[in-house]
């Protein structure tokens, strides 16, 4: 077996001598050398079909050919010597534009072949190759264009499939509500930490999609946009936590400086200590109640709120136990039988609240008064009604159930009836106070 590199150089070397002998204008001596340029690269074809080097030879080879046939030289032994160089110049001209398969331009030039060239020239053998060469390029051509139409009907069922999931993929990020942790209400906050997590975990699986082809534009905003607010919503959430948070501590501290501000009772005996009631409490409580979702991770944070809240409870415990010493009861003014009615009253209408408290002492405070009212008798306003009624006050110390005393301060009132003479005594509790119990013992 020849050494095929061997063969490939000997091929190129012929080739050049070939070519230096066209360029001389020694046409047969070219056409010799070609013909042995093209036996060496045979050879090597043969055993070595794909190799690089050997395409390139025959590239080689098959242009110098050319060349020299449309210099109107025979370049394949046993041609027919008598085709002139117009047939030359024109089979030359088809056959290369066949070889860079121009289908197109080679059929011109071949109809313009038989236009110009009727006859026996019409049947000759570089004919018949050359329409075989047709034939099979226009079936090649038929293949592919099958298999780019194939592939174009692919490309667009993929490209379809990609616009169908971006348009999915855009609705269901812009189903996610508008969050940013800047609410100034802890419901819209809390509602904004739901909304939250709903945003990580879908964008935690639209990072999973595989897009096949570039996201549109929009579906990309939608995009940077959530995960932006995703990035930014801890910090923000935390801050806007914080300053509820603090305005929280605010509302004590404002009670807190009300307590410390009220100092008359210090040097006035009579004088009873300020103190925050039930009713401040309950508020401060609920919106304590309120921010606790939000520190529910970090419960910490609400350490400066308990503080505060301790310092007013301490406060407020010294105030209210200082200002149960210095409650008494005020002057009966109403004595005997008469008082035994509105008294009576008094107790039935602080014992429906406080079963089982006893009473220490009792006293109509406020000798009766006549007072007259009128206003629609319902919610309908069917009927006008006016009263004529006797009212008086009574105050009752109450030892309760747990222990503490209390000074209730009684309204009683009976109604003038159109007889002349007064209904049944009814009572209801204004208001009530806590008090030291020593101040209402009997001293013996």
């Amino acid at each position: 077996m020849d050494d095929t590199k061997k063969l490939v150089q000997e091929a190129n070397g012929f080739l050049r001598a070939a070519q230096n002998n066209m360029f001389s204008g020694k046409n047969n001596e070219a056409v010799e050398l070609l013909v042995k340029a093209e036996e060496a690269g045979e050879k090597a074809r043969q055993q070595i079909p794909n190799d690089f080097q050997v395409t390139s030879l025959f590239q080689k080879i098959d242009k110098m050919r050319k060349d020299l046939e449309r210099k109107g030289v025979q370049t394949r032994p046993g041609g027919n010597k008598e085709y002139s160089f117009e047939v030359q110049a024109q089979l030359s001209r088809i056959r290369e534009l066949l070889l860079s398969k121009n289908l197109d331009r080679a059929k011109r030039e071949l109809d313009e072949y038989y236009a110009r060239f009727a006859g026996p020239m019409t049947d000759i053998p570089e004919i018949k190759e050359m329409k075989a060469h047709f034939a099979k390029l226009e079936a090649e051509a038929r293949e592919q264009e099958t298999r780019n139409a194939s592939s174009k009907q692919a490309e667009t069922l993929e490209r379809e499939k990609h616009e169908s999931l971006c348009r999915e993929w855009e609705t269901l990020l812009k189903q996610i509500p508008y969050f940013e942790g800047t609410a100034q209400n802890v419901p819209q906050l809390i509602d904004e930490k739901e909304r939250f997590r709903q945003a990580v975990d879908l964008m935690a699986e639209y990072r999973k999609v595989v897009f096949i082809a570039e996201k549109p534009l929009m579906l990309e905003s939608i995009e940077r946009d959530l995960q932006h607010r995703i990035e930014q919503f801890p910090e923000r959430l935390a801050e806007t936590s914080s300053l509820l948070a603090s305005q929280v501590v605010d509302e004590i501290e404002l009670h807190v400086n009300q307590l410390n501000n009220d100092t008359a009772w210090k040097s006035n005996p009579d004088v009873l200590p300020y103190f925050v009631g039930k009713r401040d409490f309950d508020d401060i409580a609920q919106h304590i109640e309120e921010l606790r979702p939000l520190f529910a991770n970090n419960p910490q944070a609400m350490e400066s709120i308990n503080n505060a809240l301790g310092t007013l409870h301490s406060l407020n415990d010294a105030r209210k136990d200082e200002r149960s010493k210095r409650v008494k009861m005020k002057p009966e003014v109403i004595t005997g039988s008469e008082a035994l009615s509105p008294v009576q009253t008094a107790i039935d209408a602080v014992m429906k609240y406080n079963p089982g408290a006893v009473v220490l002492k009792s006293a109509v405070v406020k000798p009766w008064e006549s007072k007259r009212t009128e206003g629609w008798s319902d919610n309908t306003r069917s009927k006008w009604e006016v009263k004529n009624l006797s009212e008086s006050t009574v105050e009752l110390a109450v030892l309760l159930m747990d222990a503490t005393c209390k000074l209730f301060t009684v309204h009683v009132e009976k109604e003038l009836q159109t007889d002349g003479l007064y209904g049944p005594l009814s009572g209801h509790i204004m208001y009530e106070e806590l008090a030291s119990k020593s101040n209402f013992e009997t001293v013996s």
